[in-house]
């Protein structure tokens, strides 16, 4: 047996405490890290509860208004499809607004239909743009050298529709895809800040008219529209990265709705990358004669068919 003096006895018993001090430490926080994953969980359990009552007040919503009834579009003055969408925002008590946040409880609804539309979204400037301080940079102008007026767009850019009393429209075949060039020279690009952008090369145009345009056309790589990142990412993330979104389904035979499908939440990012790949497209139906720009951006339905995860009769 080894003998100690007082100091070092004093040591060991301080070794001690300073031991059991750390064990009650550890102890603690352990305790305290269990108590935050509990709250978080707690809150993650009253979250979905309380998404799945919004989800349930949805599906009571269309079982009683609007299932296996005809809607009355009497009083719309809008074209058949907005007649009808109308009625059916109406009957799911869905105030019209321009607030770009989700129609219902954080859903956005949307009606089936062959081509589904994400949203109008109007560009940041588009050459015609009365201000186009980006365009102007990009494409090394000053503030007064480009002059275009929107009807000048339309026709520089578009076609002309015979069955229309030759009406000149930007919509249609004039339309590029992502990353493939139009016939008229015009493309799809992102750029290296997620701008989404369209340009014009004039060497890439097949169209023999090019010929009597202004000089400043007369170029390669010229930006003439353009959503910049942040006005693009705020109209998808507010709308369709809440809680997700419905669609409400006809039954072909009775022409009737009959089903209504929810899909999860997605982000711009999912956007990005699919319009990179053409599943989502730019439909515009800018014409002259109406100031609206309608610069939609669509999906057919087998795409967003296949967000769907729960569906509900």
């Amino acid at each position: 047996m080894v003998d100690k003096n007082d100091e070092e006895y004093e040591n060991d018993i301080n070794d001690i405490c300073r031991a059991l001090e750390f064990l009650y430490c550890n102890e603690e926080e352990e305790e305290e890290e269990d108590e935050e994953d509990e709250d978080e969980e707690d809150e993650d359990e009253i979250n979905k509860i309380d998404e799945i009552d919004d989800r349930q007040k949805i599906i009571n919503l269309f079982r009683t208004n609007v299932k296996n009834k005809k809607l009355d579009t009497t009083q719309s003055n809008k074209s058949h499809d907005g007649k009808e969408g109308h009625a059916l925002e109406k009957l799911m008590n869905i105030k019209h607004n321009a607030n770009n946040l989700p129609d219902l409880y954080g859903y956005e609804m949307k009606k089936d239909a062959n081509k589904i539309t994400f949203g109008d979204f109007t560009a940041s400037e588009y050459l015609f743009s009365n201000s186009k301080d980006t365009i102007n940079k990009i494409n090394g102008w000053n503030n007064n050298q480009v002059k275009l007026s929107r009807i000048d767009f339309i026709k520089t850019f578009g076609t002309k529709n015979v069955d229309k009393n030759n009406r000149y429209a930007w919509s249609g075949s004039c339309i590029p895809k992502y990353n493939i060039f139009n016939y008229n020279g015009t493309i799809f690009k992102f750029n290296e800040k997620n701008d989404l952008c369209i340009y014009y090369s004039y060497d890439k145009d097949t169209r023999k008219e090019k010929n009597t345009f202004p000089e400043f056309l007369k170029k390669n790589d010229l930006l003439i529209v353009i959503w910049l990142k942040d006005k693009l990412m705020n109209h998808v993330n507010k709308k369709f990265n809440d809680k997700g979104f419905f669609i409400c389904s006809k039954n072909k035979k009775t022409n009737l709705y009959d089903k209504i499908g929810f899909g999860k939440p997605f982000s711009f990012d999912f956007f990005v990358e699919n319009f990179k790949t053409g599943k989502i497209f730019f439909d515009s139906g800018m014409y002259n004669g109406n100031d609206r720009n309608y610069s939609q951006f669509r999906a057919n339905s087998n795409f967003w068919h296949e967000l769907i995860t729960e569906e509900f009769s």
